[in-house]
C-alpha cells in the first residue's frame, strides 16, 4: 500500500503534452511561408492549359452544334408547312368530290 501512494501518476496526454515525463509543451511545427515555387507554377500552367482547351476547342464545337440545331429547326418548320398545305389540299379535294353527285 505504501508503494501505491508513492507511485507516480501517468502524465495526461493532450495536444501539447504527448505523454512524456516532463510537463513542458511540445512546440508546434514551424510554418513555412508561401513562396512561389515550381509546384505553384506547374499548377498555374495546368489550369491555364485547361482553360485554353475549354475556350479554344469546346466553345467552337458548341457554337457549331447551336447553329446546326437552328438550321434543323427551320427545316422542320418548312416541312411542317408543306405537310399542312398538302393536308389542306387533300381536304379541299375530298370536299369538292363529295359535292358532286354521281349519275
Amino acid at each position: 500500500m505504501a508503494t501505491a501512494k508513492n507511485a507516480k501518476q501517468p502524465a495526461r496526454q493532450s495536444v501539447n503534452n504527448r505523454g512524456g515525463d516532463d510537463h513542458y509543451p511540445i512546440p508546434p511545427p514551424s510554418v513555412s511561408s508561401n513562396t512561389p515555387n515550381e509546384d505553384n507554377q506547374v499548377g498555374f500552367l495546368i489550369a491555364f492549359l485547361s482553360l485554353v482547351v475549354v475556350f479554344g476547342l469546346l466553345l467552337p464545337i458548341i457554337g457549331m452544334m447551336y447553329l446546326d440545331i437552328l438550321e434543323v429547326k427551320q427545316e422542320t418548320k418548312r416541312q411542317q408547312e408543306v405537310m399542312q398545305r398538302l393536308i389542306n389540299k387533300t381536304k379541299e379535294e375530298d370536299d369538292s368530290n363529295s359535292r358532286v353527285t354521281p349519275r
